[in-house]
């Protein structure tokens, strides 16, 4: 029979270096406690002043923006008004710049139109073929009448703006 042992190996000492003298151990001493950071009162009052103050700036900007955009809508239908009022204008100029229109208010101010025209030589001075106003006030040929349902009625001007109405959620 075989038996089985166990092997014990013998204990090994470990090798120790040269022993070095000794190192003085430092002295302790009794250290006072750290002073305690007081209240937190100032950071939460600092903090609350931050916040406010970033909400009363955005309240500001964002009145100014309404404030401008009732401007900007007051400006442009002003000048949808002047656009009106400039169309009207032309509209006016070309019916009152038509021949016609020029000769009746000739004729009202007392001119008559030129039917044998004279000439100034501007070297000399003389009057070259004669005219006389008599004769050609003799002629004078009515301007027709224009039915009121062929005539151009007088464009309508806007004076007075229109009223805003708000957007509807200002209250009752």
């Amino acid at each position: 029979m075989a038996s089985t042992s166990a092997v014990h190996a013998p204990a090994v000492r470990p090798v120790r270096g040269p022993r070095t003298a000794p190192t003085a151990r430092p002295r302790l001493t009794v250290v006072a406690a750290p002073k305690t950071s007081g209240s937190s009162m100032p950071f939460t009052i600092l903090c609350t002043l931050i916040v406010t103050a970033t909400l009363a700036a955005l309240l500001y900007l964002n009145i100014q923006m309404s404030d401008t955009s009732y401007e900007i809508t007051r400006l442009q239908s002003q000048s949808q008004r002047l656009t009106e009022e400039k169309q009207a204008l032309v509209e006016t100029d070309e019916r009152l710049g038509t021949p016609q229109e020029l000769e009746r208010q000739a004729r009202e101010i007392g001119m008559v139109p030129v039917t044998d025209p004279a000439y100034i030589d501007l070297d000399t001075g003389e009057v070259i073929g004669e005219t006389s106003p008599t004769a050609q006030t003799e002629v004078n040929p009515e301007l027709a009448d224009v039915p009121a349902e062929v005539a151009v009625p007088p464009a309508q001007i806007y004076d007075q703006p229109t009223t805003y109405h708000g957007m509807g959620n200002e209250g009752v």
